[in-house]
């Protein structure tokens, strides 16, 4: 059942700061279908936890301000920006963007891996952060003075609900993981502050060639986040007048307008990231102020992203979508693929659409890894699944893997939020408190409250280089609750362990485990995946009717081997721009034989901690030269390459 809260028409404004709306809104407030869990209850094990240590420690990330020195200059502490000015020949909010992104990504790993040295420094930022925040509660990058261009006084372009809508971000991880609450009591006064300097304005009509305005849609995540975290409907009510004045303001990227979202003949047409970023605004304020529009809006969403899809999971876009579909040649932004987990996972929230569980896990494990070194010491800005060689005579050579990228940081640091924000998503809990449900498959512990009762859940497994998953219920005395799995992939074949009793309820997308679970109980479940074969269409290197291999979540390529070579060393750091060249191209051209038999060849071990490094598992295929001759190849999991073929040719059937 909805809950409506009724906003009143007031013409006041409060003396505190706080935001009163003057206008009056049906708000419904029961807008989940299944609660997203506080960072810590959450903690990745096996393979995720190891990549985390890894790329925190002997990655860039824990290193970040040695390697770029756009984290360094402190803009939330000194709040010395003026919009329009450039600082360093950059916009003066990137700076704000960048040390947000560094700061969720350390706060989160830092967390996660338990790691007391980096758990240390975000202790120190945070408490120091607060030490800058004066007694009005802003938390942003402006200068506090009267002139065009200081804070909530901007008259062009400008970063001001982004910069700090970023920090935020990593503000309320850190209460969560803490429950430190001077640093939820200052999010929430940053955030009211902001909403009392909109209450009668509209954020979005500043003119802007740029994107700083547009980016204001990451402020959304933040009163999304604070009320589910505090249940006050005026973070509902202000993100409805947000996005009003979102469809009225005069942004540059506008594809998540309402008006463009219900034309289902046009495709996403701009920049990438800010999409990916408000890609569960639609879906939000539908739940909020339930509508046809708008409700029309939030479902045409994901029809018209599958639309930019490549195989490898991620988005197409080069900064620009230009309303072009996904295939292996299109390039993708690597922010785009990192920005888009936190979305949609709060879009599972809301519906309790476990297919989009699908879209997060191929994307991650694809795209995600296919364009990051093993251990994070460089990323590729711009990616395309099929990739046999590296443009590094690009001026910003986006294409090039390096830890810090001319073009802008923020892909750089991106990836080392894409693991993190996976894990958020990995277990969600019913809104009846009476289900758990394993969303994002991978190893991990979980240790949540059911019915007053503390469980434990252990979740054994390599997933996804393996199929079978076992988990470990460990409640402190017997309570009741369903245990909800999902079907990946619509994989319909599966086999079921279960403890005596308990009964299983089969839906086509899930299945459901009623049960009083008692200590030491436990449930197994391997998923039967099947080689599938998904049929492409001609591209620049696709020759006629192409196809991609996919077992379960994983996308499998021809991989090529590569040479690698350190051209440029950022400020004696030890992290690079490289070079990197195929070693041998001939097998570049090979055709796929789509009716011979593929096998699938499993991991030859468990407890798999660096399945990234070298390919833990493979399908063998029957490809063909030019010639006509067959041959069995090995292909491996796609993010396992850096050169590759994912998308073949048909060969004529033989």
């Amino acid at each position: 059942m909805f809950t409506y809260f009724a906003i009143v028409l007031s013409l006041s404004i409060a003396m505190n700061g706080s935001f009163q709306q003057t206008k009056e809104r049906n708000i419904v407030t029961d807008i989940y279908q299944y609660n997203i869990l506080k960072a810590g209850e959450i903690n990745p094990t096996g393979w995720i936890n190891k990549q985390l240590k890894r790329d925190l420690n002997d990655g860039y990330i824990g290193h970040y301000d040695d390697v770029n020195k756009t984290v360094t200059h402190d803009v939330f502490f000194n709040q010395n920006r003026i919009s329009k000015r450039r600082f360093s020949l950059r916009k003066e909010w990137w700076s704000g963007e960048h040390e947000g992104y560094w700061k969720d990504a350390m706060v989160r790993m830092a967390f996660l891996t338990g790691d007391s040295t980096y758990i240390n420094h975000m202790n120190s930022w945070m408490h120091e952060l607060l030490q800058h925040t004066n007694e009005k509660g802003y938390i942003g990058i402006y200068r506090d003075c009267e002139a065009p261009g200081c804070r909530f006084n901007h008259e062009r372009g400008n970063g001001e609900l982004w910069a700090t809508s970023r920090v935020l971000m990593a503000m309320l991880a850190y209460y969560e993981f803490t429950g430190d609450e001077e640093i939820l009591n200052a999010a929430e006064k940053a955030t009211k502050l902001v909403m009392h300097q909109y209450q009668d304005r509209n954020y979005f009509l500043h003119t802007s060639k740029g994107g700083g305005v547009s980016h204001g849609v990451g402020f959304f995540e933040n009163l999304e986040w604070l009320y589910r975290l505090t249940g006050d409907a005026q973070y509902l009510e202000f993100a409805g007048k947000l996005y009003e004045d979102f469809n009225e303001g005069h942004i540059r990227d506008d594809d998540l307008k309402t008006e463009l979202l219900l034309n289902e003949s046009e495709l996403f047409e701009k920049h990438g990231a800010h999409i990916a970023e408000g890609l569960f605004v639609p879906e939000f304020i539908s739940a909020i102020q339930s509508g046809h529009a708008l409700d029309s809006a939030a479902s045409n969403v994901m029809e018209k992203l599958e639309q930019h899809l490549t195989p490898g999971g991620a988005m197409r876009c080069d900064e620009w979508i230009k309303g072009r579909k996904g295939t292996a040649d299109e390039h993708y932004e690597y922010c785009g693929i990192a920005e888009m987990i936190s979305p949609m996972n709060k879009m599972i929230s809301f519906t309790g659409d476990f297919s989009l569980a699908d879209r997060i896990e191929k994307m991650t494990f694809n795209a995600g890894q296919g364009a990051r070194m093993p251990v994070l010491k460089a990323v590729s800005y711009l990616t395309t699944d099929n990739r046999i060689k590296i443009n590094h005579s690009e001026i910003a050579k986006r294409e090039s893997y390096d830890a810090a990228h001319f073009a802008a940081a923020c892909c750089a640091l991106n990836a080392g939020r894409l693991m993190p924000y996976y894990a958020e998503g990995m277990w969600m809990k019913g809104n009846d408190n009476k289900q758990l449900a394993a969303l994002l498959y991978g190893p991990n512990v979980l240790e949540t409250n059911m019915n007053g009762t503390p469980v434990k859940i252990t979740e054994d497994t390599d997933y996804p280089f393996s199929d079978q998953i076992v988990f470990k219920i460990k409640p402190d005395q017997p309570v009741s609750f369903d245990l909800v799995l999902r079907k990946p992939f619509n994989c319909q074949d599966f086999e079921l362990d279960k403890p005596d009793g308990a009964q299983v309820e089969e839906l086509t997308d899930r299945i459901i485990i009623h049960n009083e679970w008692k200590p030491g109980e436990r449930v197994t479940v391997k998923f039967n995946f099947k080689i599938q074969q998904h049929d492409q269409p001609q591209s620049k290197t696709v020759k006629g009717k192409g196809v991609y291999v996919q077992r379960g979540p994983l996308v499998y390529a021809l991989p090529f081997e590569h040479k690698l070579k350190k051209v440029k060393e950022y400020y004696n750091s030890g992290f690079y721009r490289y070079k990197i060249k195929a070693k041998d191209k001939s097998n570049w051209k090979l055709k796929i034989d789509a009716s011979a038999p593929m096998n699938f060849i499993p991991a030859k071990e468990d407890n798999l901690l660096t399945p990234w490094d070298d390919p833990a598992v493979k399908i063998e295929s029957t490809l063909v030269d030019k010639k006509g001759n067959r041959e069995r190849y090995l292909l491996v999991p796609m993010g396992n390459t850096i050169f590759r073929r994912v998308t073949f040719s048909k060969a004529n059937h033989k």
